[in-house]
């Protein structure tokens, strides 16, 4: 037998009192003389026996009372104590505190049902262990393994999280953690065991030599609709100018939703409502058209309002416009000049003897009948689209000397070519086309080009967007920091194709203009490894933003991307929301930065049974139903339950104590009768 509390043991010191007063007990007996004595004496020498054996016994239950309370408060245990290394056993204990815990059952949140359970697990190895108090998004402080005390207190400062966390990454922390510590160690898992907690399920070979429990905090039933996600079907957008917006919605319930009214909302107005239907268990897409204001920043909110969407019904977004696209034309091209003119959002500006933009005045620089560049006009290029994120579109003519651009930017070596040949359809199928084909017409009339700069194929250290259909590049993309150069392998004449006469001309080189990696995304990810860019800020670099949400105030945590810096949304914030992004040194807000937790809680199921049968099987993982689990050490240490044994034990003693105290002089009395004869 061993004691999860030894050091209560020392308590033991207490019984030396009560026998060191029977020790030095003295009574003083005062001699009175009588006549006839003999029969007085025979009863006195009998009391004084039975009076002795009294008080031993008496001290012997009292002595046997004591020692049974001091047992019980030592707490002892049958269970092998673990004395390995530092005499501790390493236990890692993670509590669910993520937004599914604030659900509650039976008038208690599950959260705090939770922390009953943690707490009792902490209390069951008493000295015997060290702990770690893991959550969905742990403090630096609570990975460290510490007293029982103090994991209590790290316990009682947990709150209710916007994070969230996949099962098979948090059985891998656990295990790299553990694998520091002694050779005995533990972990518990307390969770409601939500779908997106738990996964698909792993082999975690870290935990083979760890005893783990899956400890269930069983919820009541909850249904829900949520939005999934949002994106815009052109992402360039213009004051006045119409756009479509496209939405994912989910239904976690059991029964199918027909016209689930969605709405679109500023600050301020409604933008635009839809409607939609969506199967039991499944999930949808469908749009709506808006027009965005004439504003500068124009954040918006994507929403539910009904009563079956209770969480991750609303969806943040910056739906800001991207104003009047500046495009800088070195040459001329009447062709090209025809689809600037035709769109209100692009701005031809002249070039003159520069051969870039400076600074920002432009955001995209169009290369037109270009014959030769030069090493240094090749290298101002890329330093400007590395610090602006520019967009260069390169439109050669068949004389194209491309020694230069091939060295600067990867492309491949070129031969000319006259063999009249069409457009490949298979090109359409690429990303670059999504906003020009919502769906690709299956009769599309695809133009002929008649004289090209051939590649044999080879797309250089660029990306292939628009090929021939022998395999030769139409339209090769070359990504260079923020930035990205397309280059055409055909002049822009008739005399080279009809491309400039097709339907795809206008959009395809539209797009182009309006390069994608320019463009401001429309939200982030909570508690994720993504980074948001910083487009427009331009603060002192010493000192990093502020974000601002109504009265918070906060210093986000900045990361480095190629082109600068960007918002790493990992740690800080926590609360979804459209953000204004502050400069340090005071000056007006600047962009929007739009928010939102993940989506990993959106469906409120609990994983079935299989899957956590699956989960438990492969790594050997006990499961314990909090319901059942009334105090859960019982999972480790069931037999704790014998310092009861030592409270009764105790008050039987005291009990026969009282007996023997009132009873035994009684019993004495009836049995000594002497007899005297006169």
């Amino acid at each position: 037998m061993s004691f999860l509390y030894p050091v209560f043991l020392s308590a033991l010191a207490v019984l030396l009192i009560p026998v060191i007063v029977h020790l030095f007990r003295f009574r003083k007996y005062k001699t009175v003389l009588f006549t006839r004595v003999r029969f007085l004496r025979e009863v006195d020498i009998v009391t004084q026996h039975k009076s002795q054996i009294k008080h031993l016994l008496t001290l012997a239950i009292r002595l046997m009372a004591l020692a049974s309370l001091v047992l019980a408060f030592a707490i002892p245990t049958c269970n092998e104590a673990p004395v390995m290394g530092t005499g501790k056993k390493a236990v890692s204990i993670f509590i669910d505190n993520s937004f599914s815990m604030d659900n509650g059952r039976d008038g208690e949140l599950l959260f705090e049902t939770a922390k009953e359970k943690a707490r009792a697990i902490i209390k069951s190895y008493g000295e015997n262990g060290i702990f770690q108090i893991r959550s969905v998004q742990t403090p630096g402080s609570h990975l460290r393994f510490v007293p029982a005390t103090d994991a209590l207190a790290h316990l009682d400062a947990l709150k209710i999280s916007s994070g969230t966390l996949k099962l098979d990454r948090l059985l891998n922390n656990i295990a790299e953690d553990l694998a520091q510590q002694p050779e005995k160690t533990a972990a518990y898992v307390i969770s409601d065991f939500q779908v997106g907690f738990v996964g698909d399920p792993a082999v975690v070979e870290g935990l083979k030599k760890t005893s783990v429990t899956f400890v269930k905090i069983a919820a009541e039933n909850r249904e829900n609709i949520s939005i999934d996600s949002a994106w815009l079907e052109q992402t360039f957008m213009m004051p006045g100018e119409k756009n479509t917006l496209r939405f994912k919605v989910s239904n976690h319930t059991r029964e199918a939703i027909e016209d689930l009214p969605v709405k679109l909302n500023t600050e301020n107005s409604l933008m635009a409502t839809a409607r939609i239907n969506v199967e039991a268990g499944k999930s949808a897409v469908s749009s709506m058209q808006f027009t965005p204001e004439n504003k500068m920043q124009l954040p918006a909110i994507l929403s539910i309002e009904e009563p079956g969407a209770s969480f991750d019904n609303e969806l943040y977004l910056n739906l800001s416009p991207n104003g009047i696209r500046q495009i800088m034309v070195k040459g001329s091209n009447p062709y090209v000049n025809a689809v600037i003119e035709s769109q209100s959002f692009l701005r031809k500006i002249n070039a003159g003897s520069e051969i870039v933009p400076s600074g920002n005045s432009a955001q995209v620089l169009l290369l037109v009948d270009v014959e030769d560049v030069s090493a240094s006009q090749v290298a101002s290029i890329k330093s400007w689209m590395m610090e602006t994120g520019g967009t260069v579109i390169v439109i050669p003519t068949m004389q194209l000397n491309a020694g230069v651009l091939q060295e600067g930017f990867g492309l491949p070596q070129f031969s000319k070519s006259t063999e009249p040949m069409r457009v490949a359809t298979s090109g359409f199928s690429h990303p670059f086309f999504n906003k020009i084909f919502y769906k690709v017409p299956s009769q599309i009339q695809v133009p002929e080009i008649k004289e090209y700069l051939s590649s044999k194929g080879s797309a250089g250290g660029g990306e292939p967007v628009l090929a021939l259909e022998n395999g030769d590049p139409l339209l090769l993309k070359f990504n260079q920091g923020r930035g990205v150069l397309y280059f055409f392998t055909t002049p822009f004449n008739t005399g080279s194709g009809n491309l400039v006469k097709s339907t795809l001309f206008l959009p395809m080189l539209t797009n182009a203009m309006l390069s994608v990696e320019n463009q401001t995304q429309l939200y982030g990810v909570l508690g994720s490894k993504q980074v948001m860019p910083m487009r427009n800020y331009r603060g002192n670099q010493e000192k990093p933003p502020i974000l601002k949400l109504k009265e918070l105030s906060i210093i986000p945590e900045l990361s480095k991307l190629p082109d600068g810096d960007g918002i790493y949304l990992g740690t800080q914030p926590e609360i979804a929301g459209n953000y204004q992004l502050f400069s340090n040194n005071g000056s007006a807000p600047g962009e929007i930065i739009s928010l939102n937790y993940n989506r990993l809680e959106s469906n409120p199921n609990i994983a079935v049974p299989d899957i956590m049968q699956a989960w438990t099987t492969s790594n050997n993982i006990k499961w314990l139903d909090g319901d059942k689990a009334n105090i859960a050490f019982e999972a480790k240490q069931a037999d704790n339950t014998q310092w009861r044994l030592f409270i009764w034990l105790a008050a039987v003693f005291f009990a026969l104590e009282v007996v023997i105290l009132v009873f035994w002089d009684k019993i004495a009395q009836n049995r000594i009768k002497p007899t005297m004869n006169p």
